[in-house]
């Protein structure tokens, strides 16, 4: 290298001084060329953009650009021949020389040839970021380092301004809710906004890398697989249906734009995910009720609190088939056109008053359809109120009742039929010199056909049980027959007639009334003589009452041959007799005791009666009674009866 002899002088960049080293007048020809270079590199330093500082080994600035003194605020020759610390803020104004010293000494390098951003102080005190790159170069025997800086002030200020707005869109998308994200060309999931974690509860590291698909349910990921969307223009508003991290269904509206680089090709997807799901569940729910009131066997209707005279803006199709009116001729009016002659004016005034004071609404009165045939109608009127608590509609519910209205009749009348046939069941136990006789019985339904009886005659105790086939009003009407035919056969008994005679007549007098109504009768007969403590008795197919002899655990059965009444018209019936001793005591039943059935399908049957008679005895009549009657309830754990009860204690003292 050709260099020139001479002292080093600071280098100034300025075009009009931008000689370096001045070259003796007939210097050769390598100083000449040494001259043109420095002159080159003048112009260079004037027009390059970012500042150039160049310092020796004591730190003492050598070169100053134009672009340094317009970043720093300071001119050349302010700080040419000046300590580069000037231009710093603390710390390092202070430690610079001796970073530069620890440097000539170790040769450590920990910013040459490395550079990084640090802060500048402009001539006005006003600190900047800036980034610097230090380079080191000989000098003849010393070495010059040189420092190229570029202002990042406003890359500084652009950045900032990116990370707030960034900052403030991300925080404006989580409040709305809205799933920010981008996709790479395949799908797969490349950036990930937080809002993922309230919407499918999965952190966003959890979905970058997957593909779209492996979010959605199966459903929709087949769907999507079979019809992709779009993959070159923009989607809006796209549904998807994602599973939540719990497993239930996530509903979002999807937004998406492509992106794509300079040759067309496309890069990724940028786009948005709104949850929809309560949305969603909220007109699936109205769908629903739309379909369940379209569907309901009631009538429904909806009128306008607001428009004169409440007229009918909804009605479905219930109600046109239970009015006979159609859809048109009832939107528009109200439901007074239901309203005809037999309607109760005090039910009328009820609904209007209720509808003047916006309140609930339950009556039931006669209406007419359209073709004049009166109905029962129970109206139910609710009224319907906005955010404000203002009245805006009133929903009608409208049900045919006639059928109801008429069994509530019909089992008001058989509730007043069972009252009647109770009346004529005796009313207390009967006492009696030598003798006493309890009794009870409970129907099946409102009235049944189960029948008990005692009288007391001229020495002798009457006791008779019978059964009518069936829980019908006819059942119990054939019943009262029947004790009304007893009643009278018995004024005979005095004449001789024992109990075999009057079953006998009273099949007679019975037999057509019975055959005709296909009912029958099951009876048991018995006369105990007082005095002489003889039973006689006689059986029309009835179950066998049972015998506790005093001192006995064992029940013996009473029977005796006998059809029961009604099958056949002239029947002869044996009579039976036996004694009777003091203590001894006599229970008659109906089959609804011994064939009543338990949640297992078995039966009380008549050995569980026996025990339970027996274990029972030494009570008072009434006392046994209730306690047979508890025990069958229990059997049955409290399942209503399905069969007529009845029983007859007679105790012989």
């Amino acid at each position: 290298m050709c260099l020139a002899a001479g002292s080093h002088r600071p280098i100034n960049p300025s075009m009009s001084d931008h000689v370096f080293l001045q070259p003796e007048p007939h210097a050769p020809s390598c100083d000449i060329a040494l001259h043109d270079s420095e002159i080159k590199l003048s112009a260079v330093l004037n027009t390059i953009v970012d500042a150039v500082i160049a310092i020796d080994t004591r730190g003492i600035v050598q070169l100053f650009n134009p672009a340094a003194e317009k970043l720093f605020g300071y001119s050349q020759a302010e700080v040419t021949g000046r300590n580069v610390k000037l231009l710093m803020p603390s710390p390092d104004h202070e430690a610079h020389d001796g970073y530069l010293a620890n440097y000539l000494r170790t040769g450590i390098k920990k910013i040459i040839g490395i550079g990084r951003e640090v802060m500048g102080k402009r001539k006005n005190g006003e600190l900047f970021p800036l980034y610097l790159s230090v380079g080191e170069a000989p000098l003849g025997q010393e070495r010059l380092f040189v420092a190229v800086l570029h202002d990042l002030t406003e890359l500084k200020r652009d950045k900032q301004a990116l990370q707030e707005s960034e900052a403030r869109f991300r925080h404006v998308a989580k409040m709305a809710g809205e799933w920010l994200w981008e996709q790479d060309a395949e799908g797969r999931y490349i950036y990930c906004s937080s809002a993922v974690s309230d919407m499918l509860g999965y952190e966003p590291e959890e979905i970058l890398g997957k593909n779209y698909l492996d979010l959605l349910t199966p459903e929709d990921r087949e769907r999507w697989k079979k019809t992709p969307p779009p993959n070159t223009h923009r989607f809006n508003h796209l549904s998807n249906r994602y599973r939540h991290r719990d497993g239930h269904d996530v509903y979002t509206e999807s937004t998406g734009e492509p992106i794509f680089d300079a040759d067309g090709k496309l890069v990724k997807w940028r786009g948005v995910d709104h949850n929809v799901t309560h949305r969603k569940l909220y007109e699936d729910a109205l769908r629903l009720r739309d379909r369940a009131i379209a569907a309901a066997n009631v009538g429904i209707v909806i009128a306008d609190a607001r428009a004169a005279g409440r007229p009918n803006i909804y009605v479905n199709p219930a109600l046109t088939r239970l009015t006979g009116y159609g859809k048109e001729e009832l939107l528009g009016h109200n439901m007074r056109m239901l309203q005809g002659p037999d309607t109760d004016p005090a039910a009328v005034r009820e609904i209007a008053d209720a509808l003047r004071a916006g309140r609930d609404c339950a009556v039931v009165l006669k209406n007419y359809r359209k073709d004049g045939t009166p109905f029962w109608n129970e109206l139910r009127v609710s009224p319907v109120r906005d955010e404000a608590s203002a009245l805006t509609h009133f929903i009608g519910i409208q049900t045919d009742v006639t059928e109801r209205r008429r069994a509530s009749e019909a089992r008001h009348e058989l509730e007043i039929a069972k009252q009647i046939q109770l009346s004529l069941l005796p009313e207390r136990s009967l006492r009696v010199a030598g003798a006493t006789v309890a009794g009870i019985c409970l129907p099946a339904s409102h009235v049944g056909g189960d029948y008990f009886d005692y009288f007391h005659t001229d020495g002798r105790l009457d006791v008779v049980i019978a059964d009518v086939s069936g829980h019908s009003v006819g059942a119990a009407l054939i019943m009262t027959e029947a004790r009304s035919a007893l009643l009278a056969q018995t004024r005979f008994a005095a004449d001789g007639k024992g109990p075999a005679q009057i079953l006998s007549l009273l099949n007679e007098f019975l037999y057509e009334d019975l055959s005709g109504s296909d009912l029958f009768i099951s009876m048991f007969y018995l006369q105990l003589d007082l005095a002489s403590r003889r039973l006689y008795y006689a059986n029309a197919g009835h179950n066998s009452p049972l015998l506790s002899r005093a001192g006995s655990a064992a029940c013996d059965p009473l029977d005796a041959e006998g059809l029961i009444l009604g099958v056949k018209k002239d029947v002869l019936f044996e009579e039976k007799s036996l004694q009777i001793e003091s203590g001894d005591r006599l229970l008659l039943y109906t089959d609804g005791v011994t064939e009543a059935q338990n949640e297992q399908g078995r039966f009380f049957d008549v050995p569980r009666l026996c025990d339970l008679f027996s274990s029972n005895r030494d009570s008072e009549p009434e006392i046994v009674i209730d306690r047979l009657i508890a025990a069958l309830h229990a059997f049955r754990n409290g399942a209503p009866l399905e069969d007529d009860v009845s029983m007859a204690l007679l105790c012989v003292e």
